[in-house]
């Protein structure tokens, strides 16, 4: 769960990193009433699931009520990559000196945290990782010790006793909340001075949510700006969009990321996927339907691979749902596993001819979308 930046924010103020004084608004006149309030020049931030909104044009200064409002009246009228804008964090512009990055992640390589200080912030991360490392300091934090003294002292000769204290804050952040991500980018030393976070990620593991009640209930604030996700996720089910045009329908995480890799790999651009768990005929039947309503896409690949469950069923499934709702985008379908002859012959018998090997349905279907 990725929450909304001024959720992030409010976490982090209760646990003692500045913030930039403001508050959200879902009007123009709301918009208006608190650039009042705050009697100064403001920045109008959309509060969206997207990420890089000032690349997207999306982020607005104003100088006064009145800009701002005509500003806010733009901005609620905009969809940005299919999700609508419906609430704006509206904040004090702050005068920045010098802009910082900080975060704690999870390296999966090496299967423990990871802090993540750069003395560059408001850029890509990872661009800079690669063009400019000596720009970063990383450091590998041992889950059963958390930040030591030596860690601290590390942090303080590369940027200072304030990170220190803003890194060893998100880390305890990250461990609460059972996260993925804690993010601020860009932390700002202002003109006076000041250190502050003017932007706030914190994603958490979804599996965790049944400790975090309160962080659950947060998500009903923007559910309802990617209803394909919410009807995923309802099944157990992760959908992701993508800028692409092949759409993806398969099982287990690891083999979905391969698939997008050999997409990728082969020239082609995927569009969304459908990640399931163990589906029966039911299940794929609303699996198909989830995927097709998500997005235009100008193919789709369905990657089955049985186990527990059976390729004839699965086969049945995707059968009932093409005479129910004939698709008028190609299909390839990859099928192997527990009763693949039998499934093998129902996709044949309704005019699919299905592959076994993934590499080859892979280049069938980027041949199609291309």
């Amino acid at each position: 769960m990725n929450l909304r930046e001024y959720q992030a924010k409010k976490i982090f103020a209760d646990s003692g990193i500045p913030i930039p004084p403001g508050n959200v608004a879902r009007t123009p006149e709301e918009v208006e009433q608190i650039t009042s309030q705050l009697n100064t020049p403001v920045v109008l931030k959309p509060q969206l699931g997207v990420k890089k909104r000032g690349k997207l044009g999306v982020i607005k200064f104003a100088n006064n009520p009145s800009e701002a409002a005509t500003a806010a009246a733009e901005l609620f009228n905009i969809i940005v990559k299919e999700e609508p804008i419906k609430i704006i964090l509206v904040e004090a512009k702050v005068e920045i000196k010098q802009e910082l990055y900080l975060a704690v992640t999870i390296d999966y390589s090496k299967r423990c945290p990871v802090l993540i200080i750069s003395k560059r912030g408001g850029v890509d991360i990872e661009e800079l990782a690669e063009k400019d490392p000596h720009q970063l300091l990383k450091l590998s934090i041992n889950i059963l010790e958390g930040i030591t003294e030596k860690d601290i002292i590390l942090i303080k000769k590369f940027a200072g006793d304030e990170i220190a204290r803003f890194a060893s804050v998100l880390y305890a952040i990250f461990r609460k909340y059972d996260a993925e991500l804690v993010e601020i980018n860009p932390v700002v030393i202002t003109t006076e001075n000041k250190i502050i976070a003017v932007d706030a990620v914190l994603n958490i593991n979804d599996d965790s949510l049944f400790r975090h009640a309160e962080i659950a209930k947060l998500r009903k604030e923007f559910q309802d700006t990617d209803h394909i996700a919410e009807e995923a996720r309802a099944n157990n089910w992760t959908y992701i969009d993508l800028p692409g045009d092949i759409a993806i329908l398969s099982s287990g995480a690891g083999l979905t990321m391969t698939i997008l890799d050999l997409i990728n790999f082969s020239g082609g651009s995927p569009a969304n996927f459908i990640d399931t768990a163990q589906i029966d005929e039911d299940g794929i039947y609303q699996a198909f339907n989830l995927l097709v309503k998500a997005k235009s896409a100008k193919t789709m690949l369905i990657n089955i691979f049985a186990g527990l469950n059976r390729c004839d069923s699965l086969a049945k499934g995707i059968q009932r749902y093409l005479k129910d709702f004939p698709v008028d985008i190609p299909i390839v379908i990859r099928m192997v596993g527990n009763k693949e002859k039998e499934g093998h012959e129902i996709l044949r018998g309704i005019g699919i001819k299905p592959f076994s090997k993934l590499e080859e349905a892979v280049e069938k279907v980027v041949e199609i979308s291309k």
